[in-house]
C-alpha cells in the first residue's frame, strides 16, 4: 500500500494506519534528528515528536509533495528548533565519506591523503561539522548522507532548489576552508 492510502485511513479516524507510516519512515526520521541531538535516548524523544506533530497536522498534508518530504521537513525544522533552544550543535556523520567534502580536485593534489589518515581526516571533519550551526548540518545531511536530490532538500529545508545548491557549496567550501586552516601546516593532532 502507499502512503496516501494509510493517511486517508487515518483522517477517516482509523488511528492503527499511522502504525505502518511511522514503521516506514523510523529510521530515516531518527537518522536525521540525530545529528542534533547529544544522545541516543534524546534522538528517540525528538524522532518521537516528529511522528506526533505529523500526526497532529495531518490534515494539512496536501499532497503535492511526497508524504516523506513533507515528514522530514517536519524532522527539519523540529531538530533544527531543538537544537537552537539547547544552542548545542552537534552532527554525527558515521556513514559520510570524508572524501565527499572536498571543494576541488585541487585537494587531492596537495597530497593531503599522504600527510593525514582517512581515519584523521573524518574526525576533523566530524569536529569541524559540529561548530556549524544546525540548519547548515542538516542541510549537508541531507544531501551526502540520506542522499536526497537537490529538489526534496530544498523542499524539506524551505529553499528554492538553486538557494540549497548555493548553500550547500558555500558549506563545502566553508569545510574546506576551516580544514585547511586547521592542518595547513601539517598538524593533525
Amino acid at each position: 500500500m502507499d502512503d496516501s492510502h494509510y493517511i486517508q485511513r487515518v483522517l477517516k479516524g482509523d488511528l492503527n494506519a499511522y502504525t505502518p507510516l511511522v514503521e516506514k519512515y523510523r529510521r530515516h526520521v531518527y537518522t536525521l534528528v540525530k545529528r542534533t541531538c547529544a544522545n541516543t535516548a534524546e534522538a528517540e524523544e525528538l524522532a518521537q515528536d516528529v511522528f506526533v506533530k505529523a500526526y497532529e497536522h495531518l490534515d494539512t498534508f496536501k499532497g503535492t509533495a511526497a508524504f516523506s518530504t513533507w515528514l522530514y521537513r517536519i524532522a527539519f525544522n523540529t531538530a533544527v528548533s531543538h537544537a537552537r533552544r539547547r544552542k548545542r550543535y552537534g552532527i554525527s556523520i558515521d556513514e559520510i565519506d570524508p572524501c565527499t567534502f572536498t571543494v576541488s580536485e585541487e585537494d587531492e593534489q596537495t597530497g593531503r591523503e599522504a600527510i593525514m589518515s582517512k581515519e584523521q581526516t573524518y574526525m576533523a571533519l566530524e569536529r569541524l561539522l559540529a561548530n556549524l550551526p544546525a540548519d547548515e548540518q542538516m542541510l549537508i545531511s541531507l544531501y551526502y548522507k540520506e542522499e536526497l536530490g537537490m529538489n526534496e532538500v530544498a523542499c524539506i529545508s524551505g529553499l528554492s532548489p538553486s538557494n540549497a545548491k548555493v548553500k550547500i557549496h558555500r558549506i563545502r567550501k566553508k569545510l574546506y576552508m576551516l580544514f585547511n586552516e586547521e592542518y595547513s601546516d601539517g598538524n593533525n593532532e
